[in-house]
């Protein structure tokens, strides 16, 4: 389809363009349709901007972006976004995050979905029938009364929402560090959840990604490495028991050092076998780095694209793809799965801070985008939203969007599902 129009030394991004979003549509009749043509015409001025490292163009609502000579580019603009142009040299956070604040589109409406209908009127292409949501759930603290200093902790969060004057707050911290002792004689404990998200998932014909750290190289990492390595094991064999997908967690420094990150892949292969999935702890990575390293490694799929601080569409596309490795000029084999929505960006203070149905009625009007175009995105809940006392309500929010996602048509899948849905046209 692509045409030596496209400037030959961008070829492999434009025919890369046309790839994913040929993958993301349904046959239809067909059209003589090439790139440049009349029906998708190609701009100059767009990859001039992409060789010469022109100053930021203005992108419009619909997606497409202005490089300065009024063509509607659909293929380049598509390359902007895809590619993730805007984050090479963009603005990062403490955790040296890319985040939402910075970026020019809005990622609550996804403008390559936008371009991607565009495209399809153009090549006489389908909208994908039906739709899915990948249900995933990260487990940073697997157990919380067992690592060392939580009833410290606890009390220091007893201690912060009353001097913050929320009498409800103070409650469930109250609450949960009186049935402290309880489950500690029981066994039990509120993070270990694996149980009650089965059911949940499972009543409706779900099945789950559970992404486990197999290593702790920072504080972020977690509070005790020791407690959590006394469980990993078990983790893997109730996971996997349960008919459940388990994948990595590469932990907060991996994204600087490749070497931590085989290892903590190897290490985790050694207990569940093969690991096709993978997620950065708190989304920290490079697009431009460290998917590549993914890729080298043999992962299948990743869902780390997604921003911390908005729900919605990092790359504004709510299907799969394959990212472009701008440095090798040519795509990854690795399948990106976007996170659509995570329950801390709806939940926590530094975020959002909204309450859990004010949360679900949020990550529904994220999700509505999925269903509308036939795409595919992730959704993450962490065990903990799902132990009593400390839900305060994400348990059952996270129910209600399973049973709206079955309402609406929805496929409810785990991470290593999703390639068999997305044949590549390559």
């Amino acid at each position: 389809m692509v045409q030596v129009g496209c400037p030959p030394s961008f070829q492999a991004a434009a025919a890369w363009v046309v790839d994913e979003l040929t993958t993301a549509s349904a046959p239809g009749p067909g059209a003589d349709v090439g790139y440049p043509s009349p029906a998708l015409p190609g701009s100059e001025a767009a990859w001039a901007f992409f060789a010469g490292g022109a100053a930021a163009p203005r992108v419009a609502e619909d997606g497409l972006v202005d490089f300065g000579d009024r063509v509607d580019d659909i293929i380049a603009s598509a390359f902007w976004h895809l590619s993730r142009w805007e984050e090479r040299d963009g603005p990062r956070d403490r955790h040296g995050r890319f985040p939402a604040a910075a970026s020019t589109n809005d990622p609550a409406s996804p403008v390559v979905d936008a371009l991607l209908a565009r495209f399809q009127t153009a090549a006489g292409l389908g909208r994908r029938e039906g739709f899915a949501v990948v249900l995933t759930h990260d487990v940073d603290l697997p157990r919380r009364w067992a690592a060392r200093g939580a009833s410290r902790r606890a009390l220091r969060g007893v201690r912060n929402a009353v001097r913050r004057r929320r009498a409800g707050e103070a409650a469930v911290e109250t609450a949960g560090l009186l049935a402290a002792p309880w489950h500690r004689a029981r066994g039990t404990d509120p993070n270990w959840s694996i149980d009650r998200i089965r059911e949940i998932e499972r009543a409706h014909g779900g099945r789950s990604t559970y992404f486990l750290l197999a290593g702790h190289g920072h504080p972020a990492d977690g509070p005790d490495p020791d407690a959590y390595d006394a469980v990993r094991e078990r983790l893997v064999r109730e996971v996997q028991d349960g008919g459940d997908e388990v994948g990595l967690h590469p932990s907060y420094r991996t994204s600087e050092e490749p070497e931590r990150l085989q290892a903590e892949r190897d290490g985790l292969a050694e207990l569940a076998g093969p690991v096709r999935s993978a997620r950065f702890h708190f989304l920290r990575h490079d697009p431009h780095r460290d998917l590549a390293v993914l890729d080298r490694l043999g992962f299948e799929v990743d869902s780390s694209h997604g921003f911390a601080d908005a729900p919605g569409f990092r790359a504004g596309f709510s299907h799969p793809y394959h990212p472009f490795d701008i440095a090798a000029d040519r795509p990854l084999g690795l399948l990106e799965v976007p996170l659509a929505v995570m329950d801390a960006t709806l939940q926590d203070d530094r975020y959002l801070g909204l309450s859990a149905q004010d949360g679900l009625r949020r990550a529904l009007g994220v999700l509505e985008h999925v269903a509308r175009s036939g795409g595919t995105a992730a959704v993450l809940w962490h065990p903990d939203r799902f132990g009593v006392p400390y839900a305060r309500g994400w348990d059952v929010a996270y129910e209600e969007l399973v049973v709206w996602c079955r309402d609406r048509g929805g496929d409810l899948i785990a991470c290593e599902d999703v390639p068999g849905r997305y044949s590549t046209q390559r």
